[in-house]
This record gives structure tokens, C-alpha cells and sequence, in this order.
């Protein structure tokens, strides 16, 4: 940042839940973003208008691709690239169109990666996923590291995995920096498509309103995050000196919805927040999240606490 220019980084997928909020850490962190990805009817960054660019683009296009490098000639890239359907969250629309989530998640991952080395781009920190483990019995019940064996049961799980193979390959092939962060359940403002983390932050809403409301859910701890987290952690990774790994875990905290639902009504009394106990569909293990930390001296803002008082007093866009 020594020019007085800053840095440029171009961000696919800037548009989504967790790609807004990394434009948003990287504008605040002195960085320019450059979005790369379709259209989106939403704009969750209206207020940053004139603070980023933005090219209209997909990462299955080769030509697409080599022409937003060579605009934007960003010095890094972020890539929370996913294959969604609708408002389907992740895992459902990696069952739904298995053949796109494939052509998204692993080729076009693999399309982007070599288009920013073509460009000359030596460093890429993209979002993976808890979801490239198995079923938490697989593990004993114990916390898992990377070093543990990814057994994905699920399509989007499968393609993560895959993307991670690509991603080191091309690490190893070209020599770059390429980090990805396994991301656990995420919350936050924008939180716009159902899956697991709407389904908690509707518990949220129905506080807010002072409204009752029904949670169906399983009672076991599993791993969370704020939103804004996940952006600082990518900001972290992608200005750090030095050598880093191939794929990290990301770690926020632990809380099973019981004790979500205890803290929402330790500060609103008032709130009716039956809880419905369902057996799990698919349990993950918790995840260790030690090795990032220790790396970079990452460490996670939120804890259960903080994100319950956030979410109370944040509406659904940020």
C-alpha cells in the first residue's frame, strides 16, 4: 500500500452472504475489491458504492475470466464461489443439480485458480467447508484436525473435497499461495437462502418481532460462526507474511440450539421459543481450529454471547 494506491483483490462471489462481508473487511482493511460473478437482484453493498468495482462474470468462462484479470490486474484473489439454486441453501443444491455443483465447485474453481496465475496472481484464499468430513461417529466423538480423512455423504461435501485436490495440485504445480478456510455453520446479517443456519436464524427473527415461534432441530453442540469472523479471517490469511498450509480449519465457537435458545431469552424474557427435537439428518464432528490460529494469530471475535446480542439488534441485511 506504499504507492497510495491500494492493493486490488478481486473477490468471485462478492455478491453472496459470506462474499458481501468479505468486500466490506477488505474496503475497511485499506484493500480495493474487484466483484467477479453473475448478477444479483439483491445489493448488499449499496452503502459501499464507489468503494469497489465489479465485473459480470462466471468462473466456467475461460475468455470471462482471463478478461476480468487483465482489467483489474488484482494483486490477490478471494474466491467464495459456490453452486446455489434459488434460495436453496448449499447442500440442497448440490443435491438438486449435482452436474452444475460439480461444474461451479471443482472446474470452475480449478478455471480460476489458473487464470490467476496466468495473471500472474501469486496468492488465492478461498472458502471450503466442515462439510468434506464424515458423520461425527466416524471420529470418535473427538475434535477433528486437518490431518483427519475427509469423508464426505454429500454431494456439496464431495465437491469441496475435490476442490481442495484442485487447489493443492495447482499449489504444488505453479507454486502459489492457495489457502483454503473450512467453514463451519455460518449466521450473520444477509443471511438470505435456507439450509441449517436459516432454520437457527429464524429464532432470531421471532425475537426480534416479539412473535412465537416453533425451532425444529437436534440438541447437539455444533460448530458456528458470525459472519463477520469469516471476513476477518480471510483478511488475516490473505495479508500474512510467509508460507501457509493448503486448507485450514476455520473455528468460531461451539453451542447446541438449546443453549442458543437459553441465551436469546436471557436477554429478551419475553421470548417464546418452543424448541421441537428431531433427530439429525447429517451430524458433523467439531472441528479444531488450532492450527489457523497458531499460524496466523487468528482468533475469532464472537462467542456465543456476542453473536446472540448481534443478531438480536441486526436486521436481516447488514
Amino acid at each position: 500500500m506504499g504507492n497510495g494506491r491500494p492493493p486490488v483483490v478481486l473477490v468471485a462471489g462478492g455478491r453472496g452472504f459470506v462474499g458481501s462481508h468479505v468486500v466490506r473487511a477488505l474496503v475497511h482493511a485499506g484493500y480495493r475489491p474487484v466483484l467477479f460473478g453473475p448478477a444479483m437482484a439483491e445489493d448488499r453493498l449499496a452503502d459501499l458504492a464507489g468503494r469497489y468495482d465489479e465485473v459480470i462474470g462466471s468462473v466456467e468462462d475461460r475468455a470471462g475470466l482471463a478478461a476480468a484479470f487483465a482489467a483489474a490486474r488484482p494483486k490477490a484473489v478471494v474466491s467464495c464461489v459456490a453452486h446455489g439454486v434459488g434460495r436453496l441453501g448449499l447442500m440442497r443444491s448440490g443435491e438438486t443439480e449435482a452436474d452444475a455443483a460439480f461444474a461451479v465447485n471443482v472446474s470452475g474453481h480449478g478455471r480460476l485458480i489458473e487464470a490467476a496465475h496466468a495473471a500472474g496472481v501469486g496468492r488465492i484464499v478461498w472458502t471450503s467447508s466442515t462439510v468434506v468430513y464424515g458423520p461425527a461417529e466416524l471420529y470418535g466423538g473427538r475434535l477433528v484436525d486437518e490431518d483427519d480423512r475427509a469423508a464426505p455423504t454429500t454431494t456439496y461435501g464431495l465437491t469441496k473435497q475435490l476442490a481442495e485436490a484442485v487447489a493443492a495440485f495447482h499449489g504444488r504445480r505453479h507454486g502459489l499461495a492457495v489457502v483454503g478456510l473450512r467453514l463451519p455453520l455460518i449466521l450473520g446479517p444477509g443471511l438470505w437462502y435456507q439450509g441449517a443456519a436459516s432454520a437457527i436464524a429464524a429464532l432470531f427473527e421471532a425475537a426480534r418481532a416479539g412473535r412465537p415461534a416453533t425451532i425444529a432441530f437436534h440438541d447437539a453442540a455444533v460448530d458456528l460462526m458470525h459472519v463477520t469472523d469469516v471476513a476477518q479471517a480471510i483478511v488475516t490469511v490473505l495479508g500474512h507474511d510467509g508460507a501457509l498450509d493448503p486448507v485450514y480449519n476455520l473455528k468460531g465457537f461451539e453451542a447446541s440450539l438449546p443453549a442458543l435458545i437459553a441465551a436469546v431469552e436471557r436477554r429478551v424474557p419475553a421470548a417464546r421459543i418452543a424448541f421441537e427435537r428431531v433427530a439429525p439428518a447429517l451430524l458433523f464432528p467439531l472441528i479444531d481450529g488450532r492450527r489457523l490460529a497458531a499460524a496466523t494469530g487468528f482468533a475469532a471475535r464472537y462467542d456465543l454471547d456476542g453473536l446472540v446480542e448481534d443478531l438480536l439488534s441486526t436486521a436481516s441485511e447488514p
